[in-house]
């Protein structure tokens, strides 16, 4: 069948017809797809226009068919409509959508970034268990929310752990927990802490910023999370507003750094610098008379232990003495002596004069006595001097014995005999005299002893 010429005119026209309006549309940002058309709201587009690309993750995925502002006061926003053109693409809950550029100066696009994998180290203890796909938890205003799960869970060593975590994690082993936030509008800082709680009967991964600062709950009904785009004039607002606060810091301070403050300040380096450079000098010079003292030190530590040594000596020598059971006997011995000297003077002597000086007396023996046995104690060295000595004590013993023994006889003398009495009495007087010369020299004999030895 041949076609004719005016067939042929009108199919080519109708083809020239499809091919501008499909032109038309794909300039005005229209598709013929049949997938289903997405809106979000920003409150400001930046000078986004209609037809401009739909990348995830740096791939064209679809196109912005209709951008419309819908002005309603402070609630004012610019609904965008955009359609994936591509097959299989899935746009996943609480993915972020933000106005990004291609360069510098580059067309604008609408990019979409599903929701990362963020990580946290957990302390690993024996009652916390944690599984796959548990929920995560955070508080916002003042409750806590289930703001993710759990994508993956491992053990590691503490000694993989970063250097930043080692510090926080007592324990030897870790869980090192790999979680995903699903909570649309939910705009979280870089890093994060977190531990196991135990909620509505099983354990749940709580976290938390690294300040413990609280953050809102998102207020939003979209399924996403949006990013507004950031404009010049904002950016350098926020640039000007932090300048104006460092000029006006930069001049409390020099407010504060008055010239006399300077000055000050000045003179304080000044006199550490000097204090340091005689407190080093000193300490050279220290070092130089510690060396040069060295040899008088040596002698002197060994003097020092030579009369550490002597002492030892002298110590185990009188622990000798007291130990001897005949210079022990000796001495309990005088003075039980003197007790009953005393208590049988007290019976017969009716004179005051007489008992205070015979009561002298004996105190005197006493005296001498005790004297003599601090110098047997500091002369225990020499053995002939110590039996000596025990010797003439021992006398002195002997003759306070006669004395109370006499005295007991005085005792039993019947009041008729006054004449053998008194006699008595005069006897024992004159013995206690001539006892306490005898003790006296024999003390001054044992003094120039010691004072020689």
């Amino acid at each position: 069948m041949k076609l004719s010429s005016s067939f042929k005119v009108g199919l080519l026209t109708l083809l020239a017809l499809v091919l501008l309006i499909g032109v038309v549309f794909k300039v005005k940002g229209r598709t013929f797809s049949s997938a289903d058309r997405v809106e979000i709201e920003f409150k400001d587009v930046n000078g986004l226009r209609t037809g401009a690309g739909v990348q995830m993750m740096g791939l064209r995925v679809g196109q912005v068919e209709e951008i419309t502002p819908v002005i309603d006061g402070e609630n004012s926003y610019v609904k965008v409509k955009f359609v994936i053109t591509e097959p299989n693409i899935d746009i996943p809950k609480a993915s972020t959508f933000s106005i990004q550029q291609t360069g510098l100066i580059g067309e604008l696009f609408l990019e979409i970034t599903p929701p990362k994998t963020r990580t946290v180290f957990v302390p690993m203890l024996t009652k916390d268990i944690l599984y796959k796909d548990d929920d995560v938890q955070m508080k916002l205003d003042k409750k806590f929310y289930n703001v993710g799960k759990i994508k993956d869970i491992e053990v590691v060593s503490k000694d993989v752990l970063p250097y930043t975590i080692k510090d926080t994690i007592k324990t030897n082993y870790a869980y090192k927990v790999d979680y995903v936030i699903n909570l649309p509008g939910l705009i979280l800082p870089e890093f994060l802490k977190g531990k196991v709680v135990r909620a509505n009967g099983t354990n749940v991964l709580r976290i938390s910023t690294l300040d413990d600062v609280t953050l809102p709950y998102p207020a939003q009904t979209s399924p996403y999370t949006i990013i507004e785009p950031m404009r010049i004039a904002d950016f350098m607002d926020w640039q000007y507003r932090a300048a104006e606060s460092l000029t006006e810091t930069n001049k409390k301070i020099n407010d504060l750094l008055s010239d006399q403050v300077i000055a000050e300040l000045k003179m304080s380096v000044a006199n550490i610098n000097s204090l340091t450079g005689q407190t080093s000098a000193t300490m050279s010079k220290l070092n130089d008379l510690i060396d040069t003292s060295k040899g008088d030190l040596n002698q002197l530590m060994i003097m020092m232990d030579k009369a550490t040594t002597d002492f030892n000596i002298l110590s185990y020598n009188i622990n000798n003495i007291i130990g001897d059971p005949e210079f022990k006997t000796t001495l309990m011995s005088t003075a039980n002596s003197v007790d009953k000297l005393s208590q049988n003077l007290n019976k017969i002597i009716g004179d005051e004069k007489e008992a205070e000086q015979m009561a002298a007396d004996i105190r005197a023996i006493t005296h001498n006595v005790n004297e003599i046995s601090g110098y047997v104690n500091s002369l225990t060295k020499d053995d002939q001097l110590k039996n000596d000595i025990n010797r003439a004590v021992a006398n002195i013993n002997t003759a306070m014995v006669n004395i109370s023994k006499t005295l007991d006889t005085v005792n039993s003398v019947t009041p008729e005999n006054k004449t053998e009495l008194q006699s008595i009495v005069e006897n024992t007087r004159a013995t206690t005299c001539n006892l306490r010369k005898f003790s006296e020299k024999l003390n001054k004999r044992f003094l120039l002893w010691r004072l020689m030895f």
